[in-house]
């Protein structure tokens, strides 16, 4: 997610466990409409005005492009004018203090038009995982606790726009660096990490006590971090080097260690902790690189608005449309003392304000979770199926 964009690290794509997706490129053919309201019941699990917030975000990023914007959902092209009027006669509804909960679904249902997801399968099929903001304790400077850095983007990294030489390439970009007149693939984790071809070039902007904790930060793409004198920062994606991403879990999936049914990020900490000799060979089966930039505010979307926990979602944002008003219908858990007692269905209003990089096809939601022991808890371990629809309003 330009952002939180790695937001895999409680996903299956992240764990190396979901079947090759039916291949859609294409924004025309990611979603189909529904001629009638035939879906679950329509509700929300939670107050319809906490999504009041995040709704604004959205209608703030469409009133910053130009009216004619297209935005694609399934064959049907809208604006960005029409998305905005989409988000505001949703606000409408929802904060029309004299219909009750039951009347405001049911103007939904009367003045929207529903798109469904085709999904992995061609039939509505998503796979919805979680991603939240992980905590580290860091330091400006290093010591003997704080001795792995965190890097900003360096200035020798070079992007090439695939589009303007043509459409045959399998990606729109590429990211490299200079090697005499030859652009070459930039530095791999192994090369950045334990080779240090970084180090001592003035890129480090905090240390850190725990490589691994570094490693979930790169995939969730943003968090926090504790300065050690009531200082907390939010530490966000930058860029990144590339480079193929494979999953820790992946690995420890293929190889025989974990298996799959059993596999999640909590499982993946403890593997390490348990086996830190295996710490740097399985974190460098991940080429992958992710750079970060300090900020004090909020955590970011690929639409470069915050990120309202249980309300955001990341999907591949080559098919889906950006910032769009959305219903996803999955499962959420059932905590008790922090442990899963079980998994319960829910269906909710969403925004598409996020993307991820192993978040692809139109078989995939991440739900951001927020940031604490219940948001690592559900991110860590929600690997659940259901079904993703977005809304516009009817012309």
């Amino acid at each position: 997610m330009n952002t939180i964009v790695l937001a895999v690290a409680i996903s299956f794509a992240l764990f190396g466990c979901v079947r090759q997706p039916i291949l859609i490129t294409k924004p025309e053919e990611a979603m189909e409409i529904v001629t009638s309201w035939n879906v679950p019941v329509l509700q929300d699990d939670r107050q319809l005005s906490d999504i009041d917030a995040a709704a604004r975000q959205s209608l703030e990023y469409y009133k910053k492009l130009p009216p004619e914007t297209p935005f694609f959902f399934g064959p049907e092209k809208v604006t960005a004018v029409e998305m905005a009027a989409t988000l505001q006669h949703f606000l409408v509804i929802i904060e029309n203090g004299s219909l009750t909960v039951e009347q405001k679904l049911e103007r939904i249902k009367q003045d929207f038009t529903l798109y469904r997801s085709v999904g992995s399968d061609g039939k509505g099929k998503v796979l919805f995982t979680g991603y939240y903001e992980p905590m580290l304790n860091c330091r400006i400077g290093a010591d003997e606790k704080h001795g792995f850095p965190l890097y900003r983007r360096p200035d020798d990294i070079i992007e090439i726009d695939l589009t303007q030489f043509g459409n045959g390439f399998p990606k729109n970009k590429l990211f490299g660096r200079l090697d005499g007149k030859k652009v070459i693939p930039y530095y791999s984790r192994e090369e950045i990490d334990n080779r240090k071809v970084l180090a001592n070039k003035d890129l480090e902007i905090l240390w850190c006590t725990d490589p691994v904790d570094i490693y979930f930060l790169q995939v969730q793409g943003s968090g926090k971090v504790d300065l050690g004198d009531g200082s907390v920062l939010s530490v966000l994606y930058d860029g990144a080097n590339g480079r193929p991403y494979k999953g820790a879990g992946s690995y420890l999936v293929s190889a025989g260690i974990i298996p799959k049914e059993a596999m999640s990020m909590q499982m993946i900490r403890q593997y390490l902790r348990d086996n830190p000799d295996q710490i740097v060979p399985i974190l460098n089966q991940n080429q992958s690189y992710v750079f970060f930039r300090l900020d004090t505010g909020p955590s970011i979307g690929n639409i470069s608005v915050p990120l309202t926990p249980g309300r955001s979602i990341a999907t591949d944002s080559k098919i889906f449309p950006k910032g769009a008003l959305g219903i996803i219908f999955t499962q959420k858990p059932v905590l008790e003392q922090g442990v899963i007692k079980q998994w319960t269905p829910f269906t909710r209003f969403v925004l598409n304000q996020d993307t991820g990089g192993a978040i692809k096809g139109p078989g995939r939601v991440d739900l951001f979770c927020g940031q604490g022991a219940e948001a690592e808890i559900t991110a860590g371990y929600m690997q659940q199926e259901g079904e993703l629809y977005f809304l516009t309003r009817k012309k």
